[in-house]
């Protein structure tokens, strides 16, 4: 993919979850049991915050923990919530997590990292006050989310792992990761299509820092990632060939891994199309898939 594109294709995604975000005038408040807008680090910044809905009754007594995409530089906690409904409907607690997006100056793809477990740490230990019932968590995300669910998941599934990246081990292993059309490939996908100020925009003052680049790939740390591994993808997602990718490495080794490749020549089924639009078909088809994939493995 060419340089021109690859931004192209970033600011129009954007522009459908900003569009997206305008539409929602149907939050889904009073609808469920919520705790909204909850400080896991208490400074007043809105997007050290985080939201937390009770799934409808019977409950699965399962909860699904949602990390937002937008390129690293976009996005909030309230962008997930159309998504989250369709889980809820479906009996599962929701939380979505939020962080200080990367600003291209100071802060970077390792202080998002920071703000994750932070933001895990608190969850974990509140657990009972959030009204979560169950041990079962699963972790989800889409695009630059979906990298974050797939660290996030390497980091509660290894310790050593998690200590490596200056973190304490947190004793919670998740059910499941969940990821979205993601970046897998973190150490190499900007290169071949951003130039330098687009490198830094999207990654921080740490863009050409190779060892902590290599230290943020799910790619780099894939054998730790030993939950069941869902990955899903579309025919005009921008980012396809890192699924591939997942896809090839998965194949190398064992564990459990679906793969969801949705072959369909339709421009509105794209890049993350199943969390901008959840209840579309073939949205329902990924969606549907994500939950088949969690049941399937709480109950082994």
């Amino acid at each position: 993919m060419k340089i021109g594109k690859f931004i192209i294709n970033i600011l129009k995604w954007n522009s459908y979850r900003g569009a997206k975000k305008r539409r929602k005038v149907d939050k889904p408040y009073g609808r469920y049991v919520e705790q909204i807008d909850i400080p896991y680090i208490d400074d007043g910044n809105y997007h050290h915050k985080f939201d937390v809905m009770l799934g409808v009754e019977p409950r699965k007594k399962c909860c699904l923990i949602d990390i937002h995409g937008g390129s690293y530089i976009f996005g909030e906690h309230i962008d997930q919530y159309i998504f989250g409904e369709f889980f809820l409907k479906q009996g599962y607690d929701f939380i979505s997590a939020d962080y200080i997006p990367n600003d291209g100056k100071r802060r970077s793809t390792k202080d998002i990292f920071d703000d994750l477990y932070q933001f895990l740490k608190y969850v974990f230990s509140h657990q009972k006050e959030l009204g979560i019932e169950g041990d079962d968590f699963a972790i989800t995300g889409d695009s630059a989310g979906g990298h974050m669910a797939l660290t996030v998941s390497q980091m509660l599934m290894d310790d050593n792992y998690m200590k490596e990246l200056g973190y304490e081990p947190l004793g919670v292993r998740p059910i499941a990761c969940l990821a979205n059309c993601p970046v897998y490939d973190f150490v190499n996908m900007s290169g071949p299509y951003l130039k330098k100020s687009g490198q830094k925009r999207l990654l921080g003052p740490s863009y050409n820092d190779q060892s902590l680049l290599k230290l943020l790939s799910p790619r780099e740390h894939i054998d730790s990632l030993t939950c069941p591994l869902f990955v899903s993808t579309c025919m005009h997602d921008f980012l396809r060939s890192e699924s591939y990718l997942i896809k090839k490495d998965m194949e190398k080794r064992s564990g459990v891994f679906e793969f969801l490749d949705l072959e369909i020549d339709d421009k509105s089924v794209g890049h993350v199309h199943n969390v901008l639009y959840p209840f579309r078909p073939h949205s329902v088809t990924v969606n549907q898939a994500m939950v088949d994939f969690i049941e399937r493995n709480r109950n082994k």
